[in-house]
């Protein structure tokens, strides 16, 4: 096992945690590094993006008398309002926060463990690009995935000490 008394520890003030997530750390004593999701629920473009466009239009529309931009608008919050249970639902599944001990890596959401990969299992860290966005994985040998979102706090640093804590060598970029 990596020595891990070099690494930060998790009470950095910027990590602002829900009250559950920090529950879940402050009962665990193993608690090496503590990432929050920097992102809520209604930062999803699904429910932002309609509902912007919902009032920009409605009050164009009421100012200028547009019954165009009136109903355009009123169309959009219609689409905000059916996205809702949407957007709900896939922040549910989302990680709130990236908990690492000293044995594993958490995915947590408000408390809730989602997704555990023991340290002793990873044999790689993958870097994925998806139209722009870029995810990391910790892949274990068998089974699934943990996937560390771009919208975590510090996702350099918690790659970094995935590494350290899971043996394995520094990452070579070429660019």
């Amino acid at each position: 096992m990596p020595d891990i008394t070099e690494t930060e520890p998790h009470t950095d003030p910027a990590t602002a945690l829900h009250h559950l997530d920090a529950a879940f750390v402050a009962a665990r004593t193993d608690v090496v590094a503590v990432h929050a999701n920097e992102s809520h629920w209604w930062n999803h473009a699904s429910f932002a993006l309609p509902l912007l466009g919902c009032l920009g239009f409605v009050l164009v529309g009421w100012l200028a008398g547009s019954f165009e931009s009136l109903g355009f608008g009123l169309f959009l919050g219609g689409i905000t309002v059916l996205m809702l249970p949407v957007v709900l639902l896939t922040w549910r599944a989302t990680p709130t926060a990236i908990v690492l001990t000293s044995t594993e890596a958490f995915a947590v959401h408000d408390g809730r463990v989602l997704r555990s990969v023991a340290w002793t299992d990873i044999d790689r860290i993958e870097r994925v690009e998806t139209m722009g966005n870029v995810r990391w994985r910790l892949m274990p040998r068998e089974g699934q995935h943990l996937t560390v979102e771009g919208e975590i706090a510090d996702v350099p640093g918690l790659v970094a000490k995935a590494r350290v804590l899971a043996g394995l060598p520094e990452e070579w970029d070429a660019s």
